[in-house]
This record gives structure tokens, C-alpha cells and sequence, in this order.
């Protein structure tokens, strides 16, 4: 094939995921509008739009009618993705559980299921996914030629738009191609991406909170990111280590964080497994009463048990959610001082405390620079435990929307 030839297949293929990028983001959408805002013609628009039609992927509707019922003339025909065409299963791989959903196109819940299991080593986490994606889906109801892939998210250095696991934190992860291993064990295309970009890409390919850019996701678990979207695009950044502000120091000194090895990390100091250990050493030495009435057992304290202590006004543990929230209120006016996003997207089961959100912002703001202050839009997401696996399945529909030719 000669160049001209080649250069037209391959503007052809452009135009094809961009039209279905922006009818999926933008529905419902007629024809025209399309056309205007991506500057193609027509022609052009119905050419992708009629096979994807004759698929059952797209519908055709009628636009809403005017307000008092007024107007003249047939009604403008609009176009949106069927959310029915295809399912998705999402799994969300942590550190306190292994969790499955099943959505439609349009990130609709269908199906979930929340397991005890946590990331462990490769060998057995592919084994046991290999297992439990299967049954899950058997349990929704799902027919293996609806299944437009499965979305795998987890912590750690991982690059979703090229597939490459830098690292988990976790021994022997490396070495392995989770995306390409699991897909051949399932039969079904896989794609693997850090647990917090993918929650993001679910604000904004699902949830459409994406209003305005650079805007950033601020993720409190049991470590913390921030990850950031610019111009339509997810930053990446060397390694895949963009975003990972739990491991910014910022007390020069303080204890070694146990993921990465340094000390005075904001895991350390601000995470959830920083503040389990921290509320630990308080019921060992008989400091918090409320703590031990909620457990007896102190390796077997949980965050919901920490934050009804709080709500109960345990004073100990009070101080310390005080003293976690300061520190990562400071950690997020720095990322603010130096991004300055218009939209922060605050996640987390710390923050689903109205106390809590007052004390980070409280935080963030006495620490901001001015400027920033009254610019910038925060809005917190309530906690659910089927947050991060949805996030991964818009992590497949993302992939199908930018290169998929189906």
C-alpha cells in the first residue's frame, strides 16, 4: 500500500475513535453537533455512526421538546451509546480486600460481590482471580459475548496505557504481565491499572465530574495519592510514579514509611495503616477506653472502629485525627500550590466524616497560597466500598473508546 493510501487508513481509524469518544462523553448528541465541535463533516460523523447503529451499540432518540411545548418542525434526532450493549467486570485488588462489580457501558451497577481476600503474592492472586472472576460472573448472569474485558485495579507503579506493572510493593509482581497472563487464563481481553487513576477515570468517564481541568484526585486509604488529569489526559509520568504524593516527606526524620523505606513519608505519618498503629499504641497503654470497648483485640482494629471512637469523642483519638488530617491538609495545599487545579476530588473512608472534611480543608486552606483559595472547587465523593472496582471497569471502557475498533 502506498503512503497516501496508508495515511488515509490511518486518519480514518483517528476520526473513527474520536467520534466514538465524543458521542460516548458528550450523549445524548445529534449528528451535527458532532460534526461542529469536532470540525468533520457530516458524511463524515454518519459513517462511523450508522455501523455502530446496525451493531446495537448506539440508538437513535428523540431530543427533548422545547420548555412550554413549543417548536416547530420534526424533532432533532439525538444519538447515545446502549449501556445494555455490553457488560464489564471490574476488580478492585488492596490491601483489605478483593473486590468484584459487574457494570453496564454506562457504568450502571449490576452486580457485586466483597471478599476478605487482600493483595498477596502473584502466584496466588492470579490463581484465586482466575477462579473467583469466573464464578462471579456466573452468579450475575453474565454471557461471556457481553463481556467487553475485565478491569483490574491495584496499588502500586502501574502504567494502564501500556499494561506495565512497575511495581505492586509486593514481592515477585515484576516479573509478570498480569494483563496478559489472566486474559489467556479467562479468555477475554484484561487491562490492569493503579487503583487511584482508575477511580479517577471512573469521576470522569461514568460520573462525568470532570468539569473543569488540571483537576486532581486526592485518594486517603491505606496509603494515599493524587492523581492528576490534564488536557483530557491521565498523567502518567516516568515509571508510572506520577501522582504518588504518599511518598513526599514532610516531616525531615520522622518514622520509615513501610512501603517505600524512607522516613518522615506522608504514608507514614497520614495513612490509614499509620493511624491503625498509632490508635494500637493507644489501647496498649490504656490511653483510650472508647477503643478498647469497640475491640478487645488491638491487632484487630479496624478504621470503622477508629472513627466511631472519634464520633464517641474519644479525646485520644481525636488528637491524632487532628494531627493526621493537619498533615495531609499541608500535603494537599502543596499539590495545589504547585498544579493549581481547578477541581480536587477528595476519596476516602476518613473523609466520610464531616469533622474530618472540615479539618483537611481547614488544613489545605491556612496552607494554600492565596490565590488558590477561593478558585479552587473541592468536592468530596461519601465512601463506597465499590468506588475503586467500578473505576476499574471505565479503565476497559476507556480502552475500548480510545482503540478498540469494535
Amino acid at each position: 500500500m502506498n503512503e497516501k493510501g496508508s495515511n488515509h487508513l490511518l486518519l480514518k481509524r483517528s476520526n473513527y475513535h474520536l467520534i466514538k469518544r465524543y458521542i460516548y462523553q458528550h450523549s445524548p448528541i445529534s449528528r451535527v453537533e458532532v460534526a461542529q465541535q469536532l470540525s468533520l463533516t457530516t458524511p463524515t460523523i454518519s459513517g462511523v455512526v450508522t455501523p455502530l447503529i446496525g451493531k446495537g451499540l448506539l440508538r437513535e432518540i428523540a431530543a427533548p421538546a422545547p420548555e412550554g411545548g413549543k417548536g416547530a418542525g420534526r424533532p432533532r434526532v439525538m444519538l447515545e451509546f446502549v449501556p445494555t450493549a455490553y457488560h464489564i467486570c471490574g476488580v478492585d485488588v488492596g490491601p483489605y480486600w478483593i473486590n468484584y462489580v459487574l457494570t453496564d457501558l454506562q457504568g450502571n451497577l449490576l452486580a457485586s460481590r466483597h471478599t476478605g481476600n487482600v493483595l498477596n503474592e502473584y502466584d496466588k492472586t492470579l490463581a484465586l482471580l482466575s477462579r473467583e472472576i469466573p464464578d462471579f460472573l456466573t452468579e450475575a448472569g453474565s454471557a461471556t459475548e457481553k463481556l467487553l474485558g475485565v478491569g483490574i485495579c491495584l496499588p502500586g507503579l502501574i502504567d494502564g496505557s501500556a499494561g506495565k506493572i512497575y511495581t505492586t510493593f509486593q514481592p515477585g509482581w515484576t516479573e509478570h504481565d498480569l494483563a496478559a497472563e489472566l486474559g489467556q487464563r479467562l479468555g477475554v481481553r484484561v487491562v490492569v491499572e493503579n487503583n487511584a487513576r482508575a477511580r479517577m477515570i471512573g469521576a470522569d468517564l461514568f460520573d462525568r465530574s470532570v468539569t473543569a481541568e488540571p483537576f486532581a484526585y486526592f485518594l486517603v486509604s491505606y496509603g494515599m495519592a493524587c492523581q492528576l488529569m490534564i488536557d483530557g489526559r491521565v498523567l502518567y509520568g516516568q515509571s508510572a510514579a506520577a501522582g504518588e504524593i504518599g511518598h513526599t516527606v514532610v516531616q525531615r526524620g520522622g518514622p520509615v514509611c513501610p512501603t517505600c523505606g524512607n522516613r518522615g513519608c506522608l504514608e507514614a505519618l497520614a495513612g490509614e495503616r499509620a493511624v491503625l498503629r498509632r490508635c494500637r499504641e493507644l489501647m496498649e497503654s490504656g490511653a483510650s477506653t472508647a477503643l478498647t470497648a469497640l475491640c478487645a483485640d488491638p491487632e484487630k482494629l479496624t478504621m470503622d472502629q477508629v472513627l466511631k471512637a472519634q464520633d464517641m469523642g474519644d479525646e485520644k483519638v481525636n488528637l491524632v485525627m487532628e494531627d493526621v488530617l493537619d498533615y495531609l491538609g499541608i500535603a494537599l495545599a502543596n499539590t495545589i500550590n504547585t498544579v493549581a487545579p481547578r477541581t480536587v476530588m477528595l476519596d476516602g473512608h476518613i473523609l466520610d466524616s464531616e469533622r474530618n472534611r472540615d479539618l483537611l480543608l481547614g488544613s489545605a486552606r491556612r496552607n494554600m497560597f492565596r490565590v488558590h483559595v477561593d478558585k479552587t472547587r473541592f468536592c468530596f465523593l461519601p465512601y463506597s466500598p465499590d468506588r475503586g472496582a467500578r473505576g476499574a471497569a471505565a479503565v476497559v471502557v476507556r480502552e475500548y473508546l480510545l482503540n478498540s475498533d469494535l
